[in-house]
């Protein structure tokens, strides 16, 4: 018994198939070569292409917000930055603390430029306001006319707010000599961070039900 193929055979019953058949048969061969490939090879890699799509479609828009992102944070810190400059140019004018010796300086100085004699410098009470407490205290000072002037317009264009009120002046000396003497009383200003604490009242309410159980009782007897 032989087995083997026999091509010649093959061939002869492949050339006696009519034509149509061949061309639907070849048909069908390259619908179902170009399925495989779409199916196989080109199907992966638009499922991929479409996914990388996404990503980058998402990551673009996460970009985006990064960037506005900078942008409004180089906005606030200009902004930061320019509230810094404005609360230390606040905080010169209005301190956080009293600063007494320095502003006796300040003004004893201001004395010495314009020749006036400071002769007394007393700080008084704080007096606590909305953000701010008055820090006031009376002067007693003596000089010529246009040193008292000179005097005030100094105080006036101090770094540090100083309001000058309720001032005397009495004229001293000779005709030819003629001195003025005065007190006045300023007030300077503390910058308050937190408000100031109010007192709290005293409860009346259990003292007023005492009685009330007092007078009840009476009454019962």
């Amino acid at each position: 018994m032989k087995i083997g193929f026999e091509t010649k055979g093959l061939l002869r019953r492949i050339e006696k198939i009519p034509q149509i058949y061949k061309a639907i048969a070849t048909l069908v061969l390259v619908a179902a070569t170009v399925a495989a490939l779409v199916y196989f090879v080109m199907m992966p890699q638009l499922e991929a292409k479409a996914k990388l799509d996404k990503e980058y479609s998402e990551l673009q828009i996460q970009l985006n917000n990064l960037r506005e992102l900078k942008k409004n944070m180089e906005k606030h810190r200009k902004e930061y930055a320019q509230m810094q400059e404005l609360l230390q140019d606040i905080l010169k004018q209005l301190p956080e603390t009293k600063d007494i010796p320095n502003l006796l300086r300040n003004v004893t100085s201001v004395g010495e430029e314009t020749r006036l004699k400071i002769k007394y410098f007393e700080p008084k009470d704080l007096k606590n306001k909305e953000f701010y407490s008055e820090l006031p205290f009376e002067i007693k000072f003596s000089g010529p006319f246009h040193s008292v002037a000179y005097f005030f317009d100094g105080v006036r264009r101090m770094e540090r707010i100083v309001n000058v009120e309720n001032f005397t002046l009495e004229a001293k000396g000779t005709p030819k000599d003629v001195f003025l003497e005065g007190t006045c009383t300023a007030n300077a200003y503390v910058y308050l961070r937190e408000q100031p604490k109010t007192k709290e009242q005293p409860k009346t309410g259990v003292k007023d039900d005492k009685k009330a159980d007092k007078g009840g009782q009476v009454g019962k007897k």
